[in-house]
């Protein structure tokens, strides 16, 4: 029998998630197209570029652990506590080893200032929603980051890259545990209670960090060595 569950890059029609993906179907579609996944998916990234941008995803792991902290502090019940305690978990673990053996792998990249001021928008987006918007705005800006990784990696996973670092990043995001993680923000998204305007506000948050993303990939290309 089929399964029915709907993929981890596509939100069910007329819940939260969509209406937010589909309010910001330009801006969705502009990051579906960066630079970044672009060269990923043909295999064109240029190894320096891929570095950078594992040093810099690197250091957002500490933001992601800190909203995943935070989501936990304001889980709205234990099904949510579960989730983003498992979260926080892998964030300080599994996710610290990736890294520090990926960038063995690579060789930790020569980097200046002005890539990594451009990199940390997207930390600076994170927390500013975290501080403003609280439980809503975490798992509105974290669902969409994720569920933009499912979408683009699903996709590159397709053509594998020749390149064993390369080709593993993009599989770790179209298998479990990170497409459990998505669909699980996903229903957290669906499941908020919220005003007309706080949708409103959740709607620009979920643009405003796609466009946030944009930015930090785009600075794994600036003060190339």
């Amino acid at each position: 029998m089929p399964n029915s569950r709907p993929s981890p890059q596509s939100a069910r029609p007329g819940t939260l998630s969509a209406r937010l993906r589909s309010r910001n179907a330009q801006m969705w579609e502009q990051a579906l197209a960066m630079r970044f996944v672009r060269e990923v998916t043909d295999d064109t990234v240029d190894d320096d570029v891929f570095a950078r941008y594992l040093l810099f995803e690197r250091e957002f792991v500490d933001t992601a652990a800190r909203l995943a902290g935070a989501a936990v502090r304001e889980a709205p019940g234990p099904r949510a506590l579960r989730g983003h305690s498992d979260s926080l978990h892998a964030l300080v673990t599994d996710q610290y080893a990736y890294f520090t053996k990926a960038l063995e792998t690579t060789g930790v990249p020569e980097t200046g200032p002005r890539a990594h001021e451009q990199a940390s928008v997207l930390t600076e987006e994170a927390l500013d929603v975290a501080d403003t918007l609280g439980y809503p705005g975490i798992v509105t800006c974290m669902y969409a980051a994720e569920s933009l990784y499912a979408t683009w990696c699903a996709t590159a996973d397709r053509s594998p890259s020749a390149r064993p670092q390369v080709a593993d990043w993009v599989h770790l995001h179209t298998v479990a545990p990170f497409t459990t993680q998505v669909r699980f923000l996903e229903a957290e998204v669906d499941a908020l209670e919220i005003l007309p305007e706080t949708e409103t506000e959740l709607t620009a948050v979920f643009g405003r960090f796609l466009a946030a993303e944009v930015r930090f990939h785009d600075a794994a290309y600036l003060d190339r060595a």
